[in-house]
């Protein structure tokens, strides 16, 4: 399981992210998983995979350079919920109306040579394998 505390850098304890590549495998819409293929240098194999579970928000092309992943401060992953209309203004007045949401959503990202991938999710983990179905 990754790094669950926000602020967190390198979420998942990879070693020398920057030499991997990410690319979005699958995702499985009624159970809200997201599956990241995950390849070291030129490798047509993946070295792992990426579950992202719970996942209400995702910002990132199919596929990019580095698998160095922070978690961000809790009232960033709230300001891009409010965002994306996740999450109403209500939060403001009421901090405590979403908390069945934003007491367990964290924000993901991606460090790329070009721009953050952005994902918010309940939880996530490194697979060495993934379910037969979705081979």
């Amino acid at each position: 399981m990754a790094k669950r505390q926000p602020g967190s850098s390198n979420a998942f304890n990879i070693s020398k992210p920057m030499n991997y590549r990410c690319q979005i495998f699958h995702y499985h819409r009624r159970l809200s998983r997201l599956y990241l293929a995950v390849y070291q240098g030129q490798r047509s194999q993946p070295a792992f995979y990426l579950l992202f579970t719970d996942v209400a928000y995702l910002d990132a092309p199919m596929s990019w350079l580095g698998a160095d992943f922070d978690i961000a401060e809790q009232s960033d992953c709230i300001a891009l919920m409010r965002e994306a209309g996740l999450v109403g203004d209500a939060i403001e007045r009421f901090p405590d109306a979403y908390a069945s949401i934003t007491d367990y959503a964290r924000l993901y990202l991606a460090r790329t040579p070009h721009r953050r991938a952005r994902i918010i999710a309940g939880s996530a983990a490194i697979l060495r394998g993934i379910p037969d179905d979705l081979a």
